[in-house]
């Protein structure tokens, strides 16, 4: 797998200025539908979109190598995020594998659980959350790359 790793490292710097002029990865944040309720908690998700023809990694490669999908966020004081639930993902054998490997193609909703402390304020708050990627076709990887998106979240009074 180390010559595997070693090719894929190579390959990204050769494709790094043609890839840059196509949107292989977008992310969208997918906020709690009508808010959520001081004190409760409500369901979010972020969409990861990848372009035809490329894939990520899943959030489990089975090669620990591979550079996982992952969502990190830091929400303000009195919002918490929880229960993480990324898709099931979609094995492949690849051009640079013979292993086949675990990706996401096309959208990806990843979810989770927005949970709003009892006394917080009723408003609008914004939770910032980084997705970590490695984007790659059947022939190449990309570097590894971070998006951040805002998920904006309405706390509405209990």
């Amino acid at each position: 797998m180390r010559t595997i790793a070693a090719l894929l490292i190579l390959l990204s710097a050769a494709a790094c200025a043609h890839a840059q002029k196509e949107e292989t990865v977008t992310v969208s944040a997918a906020p709690p539908q009508g808010g959520v309720r001081a004190g409760s908690t409500a369901l979010a998700s972020v969409l990861i979109t990848v372009a035809r023809g490329w894939h990520i990694n899943s959030s489990a490669p089975a090669d620990s190598e591979l550079v996982p999908t992952s969502l990190m966020w830091t929400p303000p004081g009195g919002l918490s995020v929880t229960g993480i639930r990324y898709p099931p993902a979609v094995r492949r054998v690849l051009a640079f594998s013979g292993e086949p490997l675990d990706v996401y193609e096309g959208v990806v909703p990843v979810t989770m659980e927005i949970s709003a402390a009892a006394g917080l304020a009723p408003g609008e708050y914004s939770v910032p959350v980084d997705v970590s990627y490695q984007a790659c076709n059947n022939d190449i990887c990309l570097p590894p790359a971070v998006v951040r998106v805002t998920m904006p979240v309405r706390v509405i009074s209990p």
